[in-house]
């Protein structure tokens, strides 16, 4: 059967062809079965903010196929920073944040979109390489190095988990959903433990994005207040604006090493977006995990680094006050017998996994108050007119009020 298809077309504005696309699926698996068909749609609409995201569906002939392990489907993620830039352009109407300048756009194709891409390609591979557990990331089939000189040019072609969909962020991920993804932590990060040479090949990230969170603080605590007036954020920010500084940020950072911790893969943007779980026969999600994606900001980290990033954005602050320390149990536990499983000692304590939780908790609310705002530019959180509606923003400035509270309390122990 001939091809029905241009093998010249390209995926929109990219400069990948079907054609391209074909050959490399085949190198990666062996063998030559002919493509015959095709389809492309966009996905991640509202996630994904350096990225444009494609489920490319394949319809190979006959039973070579199969016998070669081609997909059905993959998902083509390649590097932008026009919807990133169009999110902070769309809160910039209220006129509290600043739209991208050029030279931040600039900025941003130079600096973030490379280190991204590449590290990305590292945590993958890294995992991908570990042959005795069954990870819940996607398998990577290809990567191609991102040029700046190139618009279009550079992507990941990955396994497509077409049965997963995100948990339910306004109503927040529920405790099953919170245990599966803190198993899959524990998992990941003890078989990294002790990886620093393969871990050494992720970039750091750039300080300018640190240095960013105080600029944005400004205009988050003008929004917020203006939103949800009756919250009190008035009053809130003037706490915690401590937690945006540079200062702050990179005291956190450097926690590990300053207290001896080992270093793992830690994800760095932990949040129900970049979750996917399985769909229950009405298409609702279900608290069974089935793969953590998006690993641009991966970097070498501490361990429950990624938990409160996960616990402050993507879960009520009702629940994650009743759930901390359950949940950090639960990853101390499977940490213990993950490592052991490898032979390796676990030199830390729960009251050491605490304390590294605490300490990080304000970066994980820094980033997430300065992170709402982009959100509620996702269509997901949108009512009829296309405006945020009122029930999301109610969810995500609770939310991030109680995180606030929480951060005052524990600098007032002493805590962080």
């Amino acid at each position: 059967m001939a091809p029905h298809f241009d093998a010249s077309a390209t995926l929109s504005g990219t400069s990948l062809t079907i054609g391209w696309i074909e050959q490399v699926l085949k190198n990666v698996n062996g063998g030559e079965p002919i493509l015959i068909d095709w389809s492309a749609e966009t996905i991640g609409v509202g996630q994904g903010f350096c990225s444009d995201i494609f489920r490319v569906k394949l319809t190979w002939q006959g039973d070579d196929a199969k016998r070669h392990n081609l997909p059905a489907s993959v998902v083509v993620k390649v590097p932008t920073a026009t919807k990133i830039v169009n999110c902070m352009d769309e809160v910039a109407k209220d006129g509290h944040m600043a739209a991208m300048t050029d030279n931040e756009m600039t900025k941003m194709s130079d600096l973030w979109l490379p280190i991204g891409h590449s590290n990305e390609t590292v945590s993958l591979t890294l995992l991908n390489g570990i042959h005795d557990e069954q990870l819940a990331v996607p398998k990577l089939y290809f990567s191609q190095e991102y040029r700046n000189d190139k618009p279009g040019h550079g992507c990941l072609i990955m396994e497509d988990v077409v049965r997963g969909t995100p948990p339910n962020i306004i109503g927040g991920m529920s405790e099953a959903q919170l245990l599966q993804a803190t198993h899959m932590l524990a998992v990941i990060q003890a078989a990294s433990m002790d990886e620093e040479e393969k871990m050494s090949k992720l970039i750091p990230m750039p300080e300018e994005f640190v240095n960013n969170f105080s600029t944005m603080a400004d205009g988050a605590a003008q929004q917020f207040d203006m939103m949800a007036p009756d919250l009190g954020f008035k009053d809130l920010f003037p706490k915690v604006m401590w937690i945006f500084q540079g200062e702050t940020l990179f005291t956190i950072m450097q926690y590990p090493e300053k207290k001896g911790l080992p270093k793992v893969l830690t994800h760095g943007d932990l949040w129900g977006s970049n979750l996917l779980v399985e769909k229950d026969e009405h298409g609702k999600p279900t608290g069974d995990l089935l793969s953590i994606i998006d690993w641009q900001t991966a970097h070498p980290g501490f361990v429950v680094e990624d938990l409160g990033r996960m616990l402050v954005t993507s879960t009520t602050g009702e629940l994650r006050r009743q759930q901390t320390d359950n949940i950090l149990r639960a990853y101390f536990n499977d940490l213990q017998k993950n490592l052991a499983k490898r032979g390796k000692n676990c030199s830390l304590t729960f009251e050491t996994i605490k304390d590294a939780y605490d300490f990080n908790f304000p970066f994980a609310v820094a980033f997430f108050v300065t992170m709402v705002p982009l959100m509620l530019t996702s269509p997901f959180f949108a009512d009829a007119s296309g405006k945020p509606a009122a029930p999301c923003v109610q969810a995500l400035m609770l939310r991030a009020k109680l995180a606030m509270e929480d951060v005052i309390e524990l600098k007032q122990l002493g805590r962080c």
